[in-house]
């Protein structure tokens, strides 16, 4: 049944002095509403709207779902305003707003043009981008080192800057600046292909972004926008799913092949510090500032379990390589190991602790975990590596007398590096923690 769109009183709304336009008002409205279920992981229908051809596109023996100059016409819109529930889309959600709705309909009466450069190109690399403020040529003092990764070959060392990421090779020379970052990063991650790098911060208490560039330093697009900065991105163990946690109190799932928002959990009552994705993928621990950490099933987005015995706010998290116990850090300086109930009806109700690692120093930021072996590293300089199964301390290292604040870890070529409050980073050798480069990471001028 079609529910003609002037019957929703939309046609006070259409009104609109200027072209309405495919890439600041239209893809907004696609990527947020319809394309995690009409994107490249899931095509419901055959049909994806994940970029402007697709959203033209026509199935066989069929017209397209959008026809130039004819909204009326079009199915597109057809199914956006019929009556019918079960038939409207979005599927299972609030319909579009009026004003959305609205916008739709007038572009497609104006022709249903494109004032992109590249029909092809995904909703989230076309959406314009806010433009930051250039970096400094060269800093006047160093810069905490917040975020740190390995490239996948394990040559290049991408670290957090002031509006940008500079790139190191691991002689501590410096091979590249990434520009056009918000004001500060705080995770980093490279895409399995070497090609992408994700990074994610933004400007306390006005925004928070993951951006994703080329390695050559060009944005390719901005995956997550939020009030607040982001603190950590994670991929799962297949690449195959964008955790994002911010200070806006939330946890977003994408897909990385063109970044559509596939779930948004919104469980926490303060900041989302740290986020780990279980060994089967199944499942997403978190670490709050509201001192509790939680796992979710990625499968429906509901709390499995959450545990509280954390006295200070949670900071580190990762899986044990069972898969059924966490382990999870606090500003106490103290690991805790815990695990979920048995089932009781299908579901778990809250955590057991099982013990605890402690005298680590006031603060442990992060948990980084490959294999059996488990990293810490803290406010007292040092970062710690551990047997994930039995927690036997296997050695420390010591970074610099103050906050060791990020690390990352290339196991292939079994190096580590850790980047610290004063501006340093350290690489290692991480079977047996023998110090191969310290360097200061920021621009500096030549002396």
């Amino acid at each position: 049944m079609r529910a003609l769109l002037f019957s929703l009183g939309l046609m006070p709304l259409l009104a609109s002095a200027a072209p309405v336009s495919f890439k600041t008002q239209i893809a907004p409205i696609l990527r947020a509403q319809c394309q995690s279920c009409h994107g490249a992981d899931e095509a419901k229908g055959d049909y994806r709207v994940d970029s402007y051809a697709g959203v033209m596109q026509a199935l066989e023996d069929e017209p397209a779902r959008v026809l130039a100059a004819k909204p009326d016409a079009s199915l597109f819109v057809e199914l956006l305003t019929t009556a019918e529930v079960d038939e409207r889309m979005p599927q299972k959600a609030d319909p579009l707003p009026a004003k959305q709705i609205a916008l739709i309909h007038q572009w497609i009466a104006e022709g249903a043009k494109f004032d992109g450069t590249d029909p092809k190109a995904t909703l989230a690399e076309i959406i314009p981008a806010r433009q930051h403020a250039d970096a400094p040529a060269t800093y006047p003092r160093a810069l905490p080192i917040t975020a740190l990764a390995f490239s996948p070959d394990g040559q290049t060392i991408a670290v957090s800057g002031l509006r940008e990421i500079t790139l190191w090779n691991l002689e501590g020379k410096p091979i590249g600046r990434i520009p056009n970052m918000a004001q500060r990063t705080f995770a980093l991650a490279w895409l399995p292909d070497g090609q992408t790098l994700l990074a994610g911060g933004g400007i306390p208490g006005e925004l928070g972004e993951v951006r994703a560039f080329n390695r050559d330093g060009k944005l390719r697009a901005v995956v997550h926008q939020a009030a607040d900065v982001v603190l950590d991105v994670q991929l799962d163990t297949n690449a195959t799913r964008l955790a994002v946690a911010d200070a806006a109190n939330a946890i977003t799932l994408y897909h990385p092949k063109d970044f559509s928002r596939q779930r948004r959990i919104e469980n926490h009552s303060d900041w989302v510090m740290a986020i780990s994705f279980s060994p089967d993928n199944r499942y997403l621990a978190s670490a709050s500032r509201d001192r509790t950490a939680k796992i979710f099933d990625l499968k429906t987005g509901d709390v499995f379990s959450t545990y509280g015995g954390h006295k200070t706010p949670v900071q580190g998290v990762v899986f044990r390589p069972d898969g059924k116990t966490v382990y999870t850090a606090d500003r106490a300086g103290a690991i805790h190991l815990w695990e979920t109930p048995p089932d009781i009806d299908g579901k778990r109700f809250g955590a057991k602790k099982v013990t605890e690692i402690v005298g680590l120093g006031a603060d442990v930021f992060r948990l980084v975990r490959h294999g059996n072996e488990m990293l810490s590293h803290g406010s007292d300089g040092h970062a710690r590596f551990f047997e994930a199964a039995s927690r036997k301390s296997l050695r420390t290292m010591h970074h610099a007398d103050g906050w060791v604040m990020s690390a990352a870890w290339h196991a292939p070529s079994a190096r580590l590096v850790t980047g610290a409050h004063d501006g340093t980073v350290c690489v290692w050798e991480a079977r047996t923690g023998k110090l191969l480069k310290q360097f200061d990471a920021w621009p500096q001028a030549r002396r």
